[in-house]
């Protein structure tokens, strides 16, 4: 269900006078619900979207339900992927949801903390693999913590829009969750409404699932290929079936090496956050510069 504030509560949640609040309320800078009693109230990722985008510091974060900080000043990128390494591999999932909630809180741009934060860190946490200094068990309760530190950063975001509908997968084979993950947040960021069909799905379910749904974006995050002319033959395949419905296919991954590249066909490919961020803005803004009714009626999702 989702939480309800009173203006109040958000006032005092961000600093500011109540009568400040309602002002913003009234003016339309802030989206409210009428309670069945005729009350206005503010919904959490309201009121989140909000503070970030108009630079509010949030001094009283557990009242938007968000995890409160040790250090209240620790909300620049420097030096958290060194951190956040710290954190995961003594598996202090505290620690971790701080560092992540306090970019957040400080107007960060999701793509950004992915890119620099955690990307970066679990880099740093493979070499460490490679080398022997950490075990196999670390890697993968590291990989349990972001996830929980994800799914929680999610809720927090606005929902978006249903007529821009984005769904992404991994391979067969690839269980690599995170970055579909981080992939679907970054694009429900900037208004898609973005789905993981999940991972290790068959190119042929894929098919089916951008046939089913007409979505205006795939994207595809692909950490592992177990067979490489497989591959290649199944990512086109989806390409072929995607254009037929101008669904944009989004590739990107650190497996995707430059020759196997070349053999594939795609929209775009993004080697990072921040380009899937920027491809998405822009083809939504083509999206939306369409007349609604000379769009193609999507189907029901």
């Amino acid at each position: 269900m989702e939480q309800l504030l009173s203006p109040k509560q958000v006032a005092e949640a961000i600093g500011a006078s109540e009568s400040s609040l309602k002002r913003w309320c009234d003016q339309g800078l802030i989206q409210t619900v009428k309670t069945a009693g005729g009350h206005r109230r503010i919904p959490v990722q309201e009121a989140l979207r909000f503070a970030r985008e108009q630079n509010h510091a949030v001094v009283e974060p557990r009242i938007l339900s968000m995890p409160a900080s040790e250090d209240r000043k620790a909300r620049r990128v420097e030096g958290c992927a060194e951190r956040l390494v710290e954190a995961l591999l003594t598996d202090n999932d505290a620690a971790a949801h701080a560092i992540v909630f306090d970019l957040f809180l400080a107007g960060q741009p999701v793509s950004l903390v992915f890119d620099e934060v955690i990307a970066v860190a679990f880099r740093t946490i493979g070499e460490k693999w490679d080398s022997h200094e950490v075990d196999v068990y670390q890697e993968r309760c590291s990989c349990q913590i972001a996830l929980r530190v994800l799914h929680e950063l999610r809720s927090k975001l606005v929902s978006p829009e249903r007529e821009l509908v984005a769904l992404g997968a991994t391979i067969e084979g690839d269980q690599y969750s995170l970055p579909i993950t981080m992939s679907e947040m970054v694009l429900r960021s900037v208004g898609w409404d973005a789905r993981s069909l999940g991972s290790s799905i068959p190119f042929d379910s894929m098919i089916n699932a951008v046939k089913r749904h007409e979505p205006g974006l795939f994207w595809l995050s692909v950490s592992f290929i177990p067979d490489e002319s497989a591959f290649i033959s199944g990512f086109n395949r989806l390409f072929e079936a995607a254009s037929k419905i101008n669904t944009a296919v989004v590739v990107g991954g650190r497996a995707l090496t430059t020759e196997i590249r070349t053999r594939l066909r795609y929209s775009a490919f993004c080697d990072t956050m921040r380009h899937l961020e920027e491809f998405a803005k822009t083809l939504r803004r083509q999206t939306e510069a369409v007349p609604k009714k000379a769009r193609k009626p999507r189907k029901n999702a």
